[in-house]
């Protein structure tokens, strides 16, 4: 083992070691060398630097046996050297430094001294070079506009080495490094100040010693044509006074300036106009209007000017120079603050506590402490009114922590000047080692979600993981065995979010691993993040991007797909997603605070077929016209935008609505009114949204004096009129006595139309800096905040301190399972109110929990149970986030407690300390399934879909309900489960309406119900032309005769079938291969096709026949059965059929007394699956014997197994009447009393890409009489559905099946084959009165999916089987042919044989098919019983 390790660590320093690390002195005792470095060279990172940075070096070193490391020393005091791990006898040390390395050369000398006080020596030199420019140039391709810049992909040469950043000298972009090997760099700059919009813009580069280089490149609007550049522009002000110098204008609400709207008639996206305020340019926002006639909208404040390009160089300016006064967000200064530590409780506690120094009107207060928490009154809130209140607030105590700590907490409110500071010190100080990463795995579970599983050593208990960002991490809920001291955990994230891994430690310590450092020295393991997310793409690695629809139409959403056909140099499991990057889809410039979570990263997937990348998006309609922008990210912060060389997305009929719902009026209900006894108030408004139409809206209200805090959500089905394009509604507060006099002030509003554009109102916080054009008063601007302001008066009215008492304050668990699906905590509560004033009953208190490093959470959705004069009641429950707070205790504080004096109170943490439960300690359980998320399931998606969370192990089934009625409940096992953290399932049937998802375990524990709300997405693909297109059925053949079937004789059968029902319109799909069409055949039958009643001979097909009739000679008539029974326990269906459900057909045989004994059964089945090579020799064979039967319909039923991993779910649907079905782009005809096997096939894991799937069914008829005969036929049907047909006969009876030569293949339409098995699988049972067949369907290779659709029917004959030929009969007055009694004869000795065979196959084949075949010989036994 010791020379395999010494082997590898030679492999790996070969590898990696360079002649800039050298050794000075002879290697005796040991040998070391630089391992995760290629390079001792170096450049800046931005080209008018004068310096480096110095990366760290990890050296290993190994030592002779019996020899240690004792010393490490480096003679530089700028470099230091750590110990990062040792085993045995190797080591790895790391060099690191926050030096900065000028141009030159930095010669370090490294000194180990081993326990023989040997010194080894070794040089380290790294080299800063400084740029070389030379020959300088420079090629662009055309400019794209995205938020308030423009954006240019460039190339560089002549710059060697090429850097991270060039600057820019006197313009306020960028120009950033894109790896690209062409278009190296992108430019982003701002386009202003211009005297004709189209001259190339001058740009200087800096590099260092003060060499500046001038180049030139093309302006945005150079691209465009002068006839498409804006003649015109109308500008609108709001307020509409604003243009006076007279007029005084005050902000509604923090930052909410006047607006300035222009109307422009542009035919290109961007027009040069922009406003420029004493800060900075800023473009103005469209969100009115379509190509030729737009809206664009900005704000302005003192000495403004709107600044826009008419034409090619007419530049106007308007300055605008308004009356503004500002809104200042109040100060909330604090007059005395203490910081106070409980040590003396169970849980130890310290608190904040400080009184006000300025009046509080309704700013939000955020924490820092390990945690930012945001929160707005009343938590914290101890005591008092607006005017003069006490704050007070408690916090778990850190109980240990690392020596010379630097955390503390930070309290505060923004620009209200409240700001404090306190040093946190821990009981004691500990050290520890850093965390360590023993192991760690990669697996990928869908296109775009990784599950990162780390087994982590961590002496301090592991408190958080980093993997992509210092702001996000990842909590304890990624535990999913062993401890925080040594456990595994389990990150689910996608390829973005794992750029490195860091483990933080309780006591602050941490450590990161990036890619390339060494985890281990045993075994050797080195942090790798997989390939395919690190490889780097470049724009010449595309060969072509297309989209299922251009030149889109967007007055509805455009359901879409885009196609990206990529070199052979990106591999085809490259993770890339697909980011639209419109106005509407990313609102960046309209709200900033919206745009990560309405970022949407579509995940590619690749098309084995195609070849080809394939991701499916929505555009939001009423969108902007011209082209989309659009990203392939690739990775972190890494991407390809749409450009000249890529595909434009381009919409040409749309009309833009950026702009959310707006007040068109706003009135006070009672305003000033004076209460004596109870009265009503509030405010009754108009809402307008002329394109999207308003869909829902939040208010927020609260008191001036008591912060009395009213909540108001409401929706287009609350309008008291109108329509969500012009809606009124009114919000109504009750005040009744005792009261006290106050104003309830409007503090927050957010209207949402129904493309989810919001706008926004924030009296003073949260901040939003585009609070002008985004706010729903923007009509009502004129009018001032008085509008948002309803005074009322209490007479009489009685400001009162009268302190409620908390009589019981209960949690409902002293021990949380933080890891359960069901994490529900509540509480109830009584207070007991002052006799005086009582309690305000509209304002439920609220409770708040928090923890260490959690943050904090409300329980607000209080009830009130019961009121009195001496009690009031009340119950609070909510859900725990996973893992919250563990391993640390959840304390509890409770705030918002209103009199009807006008006072507010609370109780912190430690005041409840003193009197009732104020905490609850905290579990972790890894057994109990939880589902947190799920990837997107589009509505026409295959039924396929991973779901995450924890505890996934021993799930074994996934119970599905629906919401839409028409589909039934059903079970089934997972398809794979990935670790312990993800599953993907299968079998999820059709719908756009939400469904849940259930997971059980073996040992019956149950997760929480997860809901799936489908995105509806209907792309109507047209499918790939193809070399010789299917002809699809007509309703009368081309070659039809002169006497067509609706004018046949008045003699044909009165009893034939309805019309068949008519079919949804056919949603096509791809078609990757030619389909192949059934040569035509020989019209037969005597008459030809049955004669004129009967059917007709088509020279391209053959015999067509009318219904009912069927067959290749229209001989065969569908019998109408009734339904069969249900069978429970496997697909197989058996339908009896006698003599007198022949459909009236009369004859001899069938009136004759013995025959109207007789009974027929037909048995139809689904036998295995077996995977064949390329010879159609068995690799290997899956027998079916255990299903999971679930109802659907009174028609349909559904049956689901899995056999090695793979799912196969058959769907069988019986048929009353005649009906036309699609399937695989066919119009098909279902006749009457049939039965369809719909059969889904999940992802199979070939044994090579070779081979292919065989669908094994089996299908039987018999009789209960032995003096008869039988017949076997199977070839193609000549009715123009281009399928395979088997009909099994036994007298005049037939099971009849149809085989569909085509299959949906991973979401297109492919051949197929079907081929009859009776005599290569030696299995078959055949006699006179029993006959039986296997079919297989024969399926190529393939990557997710499959889905084929035979079906069967039962016929009597015209002609009974003793009058064909090769049947095989009994009865010698049949006049049996020599041929016939041949055929008896070697049936006779065949079916010896195969009794023989079957002893011995029975032997040696496995248990499964042993009990398969049993099964079937007793089930015809009965039959014939």
């Amino acid at each position: 083992m010791k020379l395999i390790f010494i082997f590898l660590i030679l492999i790996f320093s070969i590898n990696f070691n360079s002649s800039q690390f050298i050794s000075l002195s002879p290697e005796v005792t040991l040998t070391a060398s630089v391992i995760n470095n290629t390079t001792f060279s170096y450049i800046p990172d931005y080209s008018d630097h004068t310096y480096c940075l110095f990366p760290p070096y990890q050296i290993l070193i190994d030592v002779e046996n019996g020899f240690s490391i004792t010393t490490a020393v480096i003679n530089n005091t700028n470099y230091n050297i750590e110990k990062k791990f040792q085993n045995f006898n190797s080591y790895l040390f790391n060099i690191n430094t926050q030096y900065l390395l000028s141009f030159g050369s930095v010669s370090l000398l490294i000194t180990f001294t081993t326990n023989d006080t040997i010194e080894h020596s070794y040089q380290l030199i790294g080299t800063c070079n400084e740029l070389q420019v030379n020959n300088l140039k420079i090629d662009s391709l055309n400019s794209f506009y995205y938020s308030g810049s423009f954006f240019q992909y460039i190339s560089i040469s002549g710059i060697y080495p090429l850097p991270n950043q060039i600057r820019l000298i006197g313009n306020d972009g960028s120009l950033g490094f894109t790896n690209d090997d062409e278009y190296n760099y992108i430019l982003q700059i701002f386009q202003f100040n211009q005297n004709n919009i189209t001259d190339d813009i001058d740009l200087v580069f800096g590099f260092s010693g003060n060499r500046n280089y001038s180049i030139k490149i093309k302006s945005y609007y150079n691209q465009f044509n002068e006839i498409d550049l804006p003649t015109n522009h109308i500008e609108t002000f709001f307020p509409p006074e604003i243009s006076s110098t007279s007029y005084s204008y005050k902000q509604f609400g923090y930052l909410c300036n006047p607006v300035i709207q222009s109307n422009i008639n542009t035919n290109i996206m961007r027009p040069y106009q922009y406003l420029f305020t004493i800060y900075s340019p800023k473009y103005t926002l469209p969100i009115k209007g379509k190509k030729g006639n737009m809206t664009f909208i900005g704000l302005f404040m003192e000495s403004t000017n709107l600044v826009t390009g008419n034409g090619l160089n007419n530049i106007d300016i308007i300055t605008l120079n308004p009356n503004i006064t500002s809104l200042h967000i109040p100060s909330m200064g604090a007059s005395s603050s203490q910081y106070t530590f409980s040590d003396g409780f169970q849980i130890q506690l310290f608190t904040l506590n400080f009184n006000n120094s300025n009046t509080y009107q309704g700013t939000d207060l955020f924490f820092l402490y390990f945690t930012f928490i945001y929160q707005s009154w009343p938590f914290g809130f101890l005591s008092g009114t607006n005017t003069n209140y006490e704050f007070k607030s408690s916090f778990v105590r850190l109980n240990e922590y690392k020596p010379i700590s630097n955390e503390y907490l930070y309290f505060g409110s923004d620009k209200s000047k409240l700001e404090l500071y306190h040093q946190i010190t821990p009981n004691k100080t500990q050290t520890s080692s850093p965390p360590q990463l023993l192991s760690y795995k990669y697996s990928r579970v869908s296109n775009y979600m990784y599950i990162l599983r780390l087994n982590i050593q961590c002496d301090g208990g592991v408190r958080n993981i980093q993997t992509y960002s210092v702001q996000t991490y990842f909590g304890l809920d990624t535990l999913v065995s062993g401890t925080i001291y040594n456990g595994i955990f389990e990150i689910v994230a996608s390829p973005d979010e794992l750029s490195f891994v860091s483990i933080t430690d309780q006591l602050g310590n941490s450590k990161q691993f990036s890619d390339g450092d060494v985890i281990s020295l045993n075994p050797f393991t080195v942090f790798r993040i997989p390939s395919e997310i690190k490889f780097k793409i470049n724009i010449s690695n595309l060969n072509n991007i297309t989209f299922l629809k251009n030149d889109i139409d967007l007055s509805e959403d455009c359901h879409n797909i885009v196609y990206i056909d990529f070199n052979d140099n990106v591999p085809t499991d490259k993770t890339l997603s697909f980011v639209l990057m419109d106005i509407i889809s990313i609102p960046s410039e309209r709200e900033l605070i919206d745009i990560m979570s309405t970022i949407d990263k579509r995940p590619f997937k690749f098309n084995n077929i195609t070849k080809k990348f394939e991701s499916k998006f929505i555009v939001p309609k009423n969108n902007m016209f011209g082209n989309i922008q659009y990203l392939i990210f690739f990775g972190n912060l890494n991407g390809i935008y749409g450009n000249q060389l890529t595909t434009s997305l381009i919409v040409n009929n749309t009309i833009l609505d950026n702009q959310g719902p707006l007040f068109s009026s706003f009135e006070k209900i009672r305003n000033g009114s004076i209460i004596s006894t109870a009265g009503t108030i509030g405010w009754r408004f108009d809402i307008t949204d002329d394109l999207n139409g308003f869909e829902s809206g939040y208010i927020k209200v609260m008191g001036s004096v008591d912060s009395s805090t009213y909540h108001f959500n409401f929706t287009i089905d609350d309008a008291i009129s109108g329509d969500k394009f012009n809606c009124q509604f009114q919000i109504l507060i009750n005040v009744s006595q005792p009261c006290i006099t106050q104003e309830y002030r409007i503090v927050k509003v957010i209207l949402y139309d129904s493309n989810k554009i919001a706008s926004r109102f924030n009296l003073y916080t949260p901040i939003i800096p585009t609070a002008s054009i985004i706010s729903p008063f923007l009509n009502l601007l004129d009018q001032g905040l008085d509008i948002t302001i309803l005074p009322f008066t209490c007479s009489p009215s009685v400001l009162l301190d009268a302190k409620p008492v908390l009589l019981s304050f209960t949690p409902s668990k002293a021990l949380f399972d933080v890891g359960a699906s069901n994490r529900t905590i509540s509480f109830d509560f009584s207070i007991e109110p002052s006799y005086s004033v009582g309690l305000k009953q509209d304002q439920l208190p609220i409770v708040y929990i928090s923890s260490l490093f959690s943050g904090l959470i409300e329980c607000s959705s209080t009830v009130l149970l019961g009121y009195s004069a001496s009690e009031a009641r009340y119950k609070c429950s909510t859900e725990l986030p996973l893992g919250f707070g563990y391993p640390h205790p959840l304390i509890f504080s409770l705030y918002g407690i209103v009199n009807n004096g006008g006072y507010f109170y609370g109780y912190s943490s430690s005041d409840l300390a003193l009197i009732s439960n104020y905490y609850a300690n905290t579990t972790i359980s890894f057994n109990q399934p939880v589902i947190k998320s799920a990837d997107k399931y589009y509505s026409d998606d295959n039924g396929e879909l991973v779901i995450y969370g924890r505890a996934f192990s021993n799930v074994n089934l996934v119970s599905i309900d629906y919401s839409d009625n028409q589909l039934s409940p059903h079970s089934f096992q997972p398809s794979i489960i990935y670790e312990s953290s993800a599953i993907r399932i299968s079998g999820i049937r059709s719908t756009s309406k939400p469904f849940y998802i259930t997971l059980s375990t073996n040992d019956s524990l149950t997760s929480n119900i997860f809901t799936v709300d489908p995105i509806y997405f209907n792309a109507n693909t047209t499918p790939i032309p193809t070399e010789s297109p299917t002809t699809s059925p007509t309703a009368s053949p081309t070659d039809s005769p002169t006497t067509s079937p609706t004018s046949s004789p008045t003699t044909s059968p009165t009893t034939s079938p309805t019309s068949p029902t008519p079919s949804p319109t056919m949603t096509l799909i791809p078609t990757a291969t030619p389909i192949p069409t059934n040569a035509p055949q020989k019209c037969q039958g005597n008459p030809e096709c049955g004669g004129k009643n009967q059917g007709y001979c088509s020279s391209t097909t053959g015999c067509i026949c009318y219904p009912p009739w069927i067959g290749t000679t229209c001989s065969s008539r569908i019998i109408i059965v009734p339904q069969p029974s249900i069978n429970k326990t496997n697909p197989q269906v058996e339908i009896p059929t006698t003599p007198t459900e022949s459909n009236g057909q009369s004859s001899a045989e069938t009136n004759s007394e013995e025959s109207q004994k007789m009974i027929f059964k037909s048995l139809i089945s689904l036998v295995s699956l077996r995977e064949l090579d390329f010879n159609n020799k068995e690799v290997n064979s899956y027998i079916f014997d255990q299903w999971i039967y679930t109802p659907i319909n009174q028609f349909k039923n559904q049956y689901f197994t899995t056999i090695s991993n793979t799912n196969i779910t058959a769907t069988l649907e019986w048929f009353n009447q005649s009906t036309f079905i699609q399937f695989a782009n066919q119009n098909l005809t279902m006749n009457p009393s049939s039965i369809k096997y719909t059969i889904e096939i999940s992802k199979y894991q070939f044994s090579s890409s070779l081979n292919q799937l065989q669908l094994v069914m089996a299908a039987s008829l018999t009789s209960n009489s032995n003096d008869i005969c039988s017949l076997n036929q199977f070839g193609n049907t000549s009715t123009g559905d281009d399928s395979n047909y088997l009909k099994i006969q036994i007298e005049n009876h037939s099971l009849y099946g149809r085989f569909i030569k085509r299959a949906i293949i991973d979401n297109t339409v492919k051949s197929i084959s079907n081929v009859l098995l009776d005599s290569s699988l030696n299995i078959i049972d055949s006699s006179t009165s029993s006959l039986q067949s296997y079919i297989g369907i024969t399926i190529p290779f393939y990557s997710d999916s499959i889905i084929v659709d035979p079906d069967f029917s039962v016929l009597i004959d015209s002609k009974s089987a003793s009058d064909q030929d090769n049947s095989i009969c009994t009865n010698k007055k049949s006049g049996l042919t020599t041929a016939q009694l041949a055929g008896i004869i070697i049936g006779s000795i065949a079916f010896a044989i195969v009794i023989v065979i079957s002893i011995i196959y029975v032997m040696v084949k496995r248990k499964g098919q042993k009990k398969f075949i049993t099964s079937m010989n007793n089930k015809l036994n009965k039959i014939n019983q």
